[in-house]
């Protein structure tokens, strides 16, 4: 079936820049939890939520063009949601930056920027629906993870934090450090904040430039990468 969606994103580019932020993050490896805190000892004052979750990726041509396109159901304590989430290529040098979008779909959405982007239905009412509705559209899923979150906010250095879990990762373990722009201008220049605070930090020893999803892709379609 046809992709409504051109493979080189002409038809994404008018509404991704107008409703989309900018995520700018980079991660760092560690061997576990507590080489992570000895070298941040700071995230033990900001790690306070604690998330596990389930993804599935959808669409393999969109992913191999640099795109993602998943459905992600976070449980906390005893509450779920369901989301899913559109991103647009990386255009960082040092960091990741991307345009994405977050949509709620545990209930539902009436009118859905991501369905409307992908030349879809708006309204999809459960999880199910948002499926099929991909699948309709040739978007099909292609591969899944599963891992724990430990989130927060630290203030002094004006950046969201991740220390992420998932065994399936070439490193199991990633600290990401995060800023959000609303602006590509505004991207860039938490770009360079970020590098100068990785050096502060002196974390270029760790640095990780793949993403998880691109190490989830490597780790089930080239096995052989995680051993290398």
């Amino acid at each position: 079936m046809a992709h409504a969606l051109s493979m080189d994103g002409k038809g994404a580019d008018k509404m991704t820049l107008k409703n989309a932020l900018f995520e700018v993050e980079f991660r760092c490896h560690f061997n576990n939890a507590d080489d992570a805190y000895q070298t941040l000892p700071f995230m033990r004052s900001c790690l306070h939520r604690q998330v596990v979750w389930t993804g599935t990726f959808y669409g393999l041509e969109l992913f191999q063009s640099g795109r993602v396109l998943r459905i992600t159901d976070v449980v906390e304590g005893e509450d779920t949601q369901c989301y899913i989430v559109w991103k647009e290529p990386d255009t960082g040098k040092f960091a990741n930056i991307r345009q994405e979008i977050v949509e709620d779909i545990t209930t539902g959405v009436v009118n859905s920027t991501i369905m409307s982007l992908l030349g879809g239905r708006e309204r999809v009412l459960t999880k199910n629906e948002a499926i099929q509705e991909l699948e309709r559209l040739g978007y099909y899923r292609f591969m899944s993870w599963m891992g724990t979150d430990l989130t927060g906010y630290y203030g002094p250095y004006d950046i969201n934090v991740k220390l992420m879990s998932c065994a399936l990762l070439k490193w199991p373990f990633l600290v990401e450090i995060e800023k959000i722009a609303e602006t590509k201008e505004e991207a860039i220049r938490c770009e360079q904040a970020l590098y100068k605070l990785c050096d502060q930090l002196r974390l270029q020893s760790r640095l990780v430039r793949e993403e998880p999803p691109s190490l989830l892709y490597d780790n089930v379609f080239n096995p052989k990468s995680k051993a290398d």
